[in-house]
C-alpha cells in the first residue's frame, strides 16, 4: 500500500470557514478522492463494473446473516439499481469498495445531508465484509481507521456515526477499537430475521478522535 493519506490542495480548495469559523464544504458531495490509503487495505469509489462483486456478496448467507438477513437476497436485476444509487448524482450517497492487495473484500457505505446546514457535517457509516475468508484480519478496522482519518481530515464532517445491531458484540467491539463510542441503544429499531432489534448509536467525534487516534493511524 502507498504512504498515509494527505488532502490535495484541489480537495482543500472545495472547502471554507463560515462566521464561526467552521469548515464547511463548497459542494454536496464529499469529493472522495480515486483511493484511500490504510495500510493494508485501501478504498476507492464503487463502479458499475463492481456489481457481479455485491450481487455475489449480498446473496451470500453468511455475509447475509450478518448484514440485512437472509431473508432479503438481493435479485441480479435490483443489483443493478443498488450500484446505480451511488454511481448517480445523488450527492448524499457514496459507496467505496475495500481492497487488499489481492482483491476486492467488501465495500463501506456513506449517507449525508446535503444542502441542510443543521445536519452538514453528518455521515453516517455502514460497512460489510462480503468475503468471509477475509472476516478477523483486521481489515474492517484498517478500513474504518483510514476512512475516519479522510473525513476528519480532509472534509468538513464532524459527526461519523453508525448503528450495528446490539447483537453484533463483534461488530461493536471492532467499531470500539478504531474510535466509535457507544452513545445508547435504540429499542427494536432494525428489522432483522424476521424481528425487531435493538441497535446501539455509536459515533465519532472529530475532535475527540483526532486526539485520540490521529497519530496511532499515521503510526500504523
Amino acid at each position: 500500500m502507498q504512504a498515509r493519506n494527505r488532502c490535495s490542495a484541489s480537495l482543500r480548495s472545495r472547502y471554507a470557514k463560515d462566521e464561526a469559523g467552521i469548515l464547511i464544504c463548497m459542494a454536496d458531495a464529499l469529493g472522495i478522492p480515486d483511493q484511500i490509503n490504510g495500510g493494508t487495505v485501501s478504498l476507492r469509489p464503487i463502479t458499475h463494473g463492481d456489481r457481479p462483486l455485491i450481487y455475489r456478496w449480498l446473496n451470500d448467507p453468511v455475509v447475509m446473516a450478518l448484514w440485512e438477513g437472509t431473508d432479503r437476497p438481493l435479485s441480479e436485476v435490483k443489483s443493478v439499481g443498488w450500484v446505480e444509487r451511488f454511481v448517480g448524482d445523488d450527492a448524499s450517497l457514496e459507496c467505496l469498495i475495500i481492497e487488499t492487495v489481492e482483491c476486492p473484500i467488501g465495500f463501506i457505505e456513506l449517507s449525508r445531508y446535503p444542502g441542510s446546514h443543521t445536519y452538514a457535517h453528518l455521515v453516517e457509516i455502514d460497512i460489510c465484509i462480503g468475503e468471509p475468508s477475509k472476516w478477523e484480519r483486521g481489515y474492517g478496522s484498517a478500513a474504518l481507521s483510514a476512512l475516519l482519518h479522510w473525513l476528519f481530515t480532509c472534509t468538513n464532517t464532524h459527526r461519523a456515526f453508525l448503528q450495528p445491531r446490539a447483537a453484533n458484540e463483534r461488530a461493536v467491539h471492532v467499531y470500539e477499537k478504531v474510535g466509535f463510542r457507544k452513545e445508547g441503544v435504540l429499542k427494536q429499531a432494525e428489522y432483522h430475521h424476521s424481528k425487531y432489534q435493538d441497535t446501539v448509536m455509536m459515533a465519532a467525534i472529530r475532535d475527540e478522535w483526532l486526539a485520540e487516534f490521529s497519530m496511532k493511524f499515521e503510526d500504523a
